[in-house]
C-alpha cells in the first residue's frame, strides 16, 4: 500500500503534512458511501513507523527527525472491536465447515476457541521462498510456516511459541487438548493415518490452506449459519477469554492461555465481557450496601 501510494520519496525532504496527506489518503474508503479504512491506514503508519525506527539505528539520514515528528501526529483509528461470537455459533460453524467439506476448518475453529489461539498459529501462513525460517511445504515461490501434528505429543499436549511474540517475550503456550470439549470432539473425526504433516490442511488441495481461501471458507460458513458480517473469525480468539472471565477465571491464567506476557492486553484487548461486567459491578456494590445496612452505617 504504502509503496503504491507514496512511491520513491527522499525521506530527509518530508515532514508531517505529507504524512497526514498519506494517512487520508490510505484511510479513504473504497467506493463512494463505504467506510473509511481506518484499520488499513493504522497498519501502514505502523509499518511505517517501524522502518524509520530501523533506519533510524542505521543512521539513515532524516529518519530519526521523521520518526520523531511521526511520534506527534495523532490519527484517527478504528473503534475498539467488541464482537465475539457465542459458544452456539461456535458450534454452528464447524458443523457449517463439515456441511462444506472442510473438516479440519472445523477443528481450526475448535482450537482457536478452546486454546484461545491466533488464526496464523492455527492456520499457519505461507511465506516467500526468501523467509529464513526453514520449511519442507513448499508450493511454487513461496513457503508454509505453521503448527505441525507432530507438535502433539503422546499426552495430547501441545506446545507452540505464538508468531507474535516469537521474537520479542518469547512466552509458549501449552495446551492440554483432552481438556478442550470442541478440540477432542473434532479430533475424534482424524484418522491416525492423517495426522502427520501440517496440522490443518485443505482438503481440495492437500496443502495448508491459503490466507483468503480460509477466509473465504468463513464467509460461507457465516452465510449459513447467520452469525453477523460483523463477526470476524479471530473474533473466536476474543470469545475465548471473554467466556474465561466470565467464568470468573483469574487474569493471570487467561493470559497464560492467551500466550500473553502482559496481563493488561488480556483485559483490555480481548476481554469483551463488558455487559456482564457492569453487572457484577453493581451486583458487588449492591451487597455491599447491604451490608452496610446491616452494620447501621448510613
Amino acid at each position: 500500500m504504502i509503496v503504491e501510494t507514496v512511491g520513491a520519496r527522499r525521506i530527509d525532504a518530508l515532514d508531517g503534512r505529507d504524512i497526514r496527506r498519506w494517512h487520508s489518503e490510505w484511510s479513504a474508503p473504497l467506493e463512494h458511501g463505504g467506510k473509511p479504512r481506518l484499520a488499513a491506514a493504522r497498519m501502514a503508519v505502523i509499518v511505517l513507523k517501524n522502518a524509520l525506527t530501523f533506519a533510524a539505528t542505521c543512521r539513515k539520514p532524516g529518519c530519526t527527525e521523521l520518526r520523531d515528528i511521526l511520534g506527534k501526529i495523532r490519527f484517527a483509528g478504528p473503534r475498539p472491536r467488541i464482537e465475539a461470537p457465542t459458544v452456539s455459533e461456535i458450534i454452528a460453524a464447524r458443523k457449517a465447515a463439515h456441511e462444506l467439506g472442510h473438516a479440519p476448518v472445523a477443528l481450526a475453529y475448535a482450537l482457536q476457541f478452546e486454546g484461545a489461539t491466533r488464526q496464523w498459529d492455527v492456520v499457519g501462513k505461507w511465506v516467500p521462498l526468501s523467509d529464513k525460517k526453514p520449511s519442507l511445504i513448499i508450493d511454487g515461490t513461496s513457503k508454509w510456516i505453521g503448527p505441525m501434528w507432530s507438535q502433539i505429543d503422546e499426552n495430547m499436549i501441545l506446545r507452540y511459541t505464538p508468531t507474535k511474540t516469537q521474537f520479542t517475550s518469547g512466552a509458549q503456550v501449552v495446551l492440554d487438548l483432552s481438556r478442550l470439549p470442541m478440540v477432542v470432539e473434532e479430533l475424534a473425526k482424524v484418522p491416525s493415518e492423517a495426522r502427520r504433516g501440517p496440522l490443518i490442511v485443505n482438503p481440495r488441495t492437500s496443502l495448508p490452506y491459503r490466507n483468503w481461501y480460509f477466509g473465504e471458507v468463513w464467509r460461507r460458513v457465516r452465510k449459513i449459519t447467520g452469525i453477523s458480517k460483523e463477526v470476524w473469525n479471530r473474533d473466536m480468539r476474543a470469545a475465548a477469554v471473554t467466556e474465561a472471565r466470565q467464568a470468573a477465571v483469574p487474569t493471570d491464567d487467561v493470559a497464560k492461555l492467551a500466550g500473553h506476557a502482559n496481563k493488561r492486553t488480556t483485559a483490555r484487548v480481548y476481554d469483551r465481557d463488558r455487559l456482564e461486567a457492569v453487572r457484577r459491578v453493581a451486583q458487588a456494590r449492591a451487597a455491599h450496601r447491604g451490608t452496610q445496612s446491616e452494620r447501621g452505617v448510613s
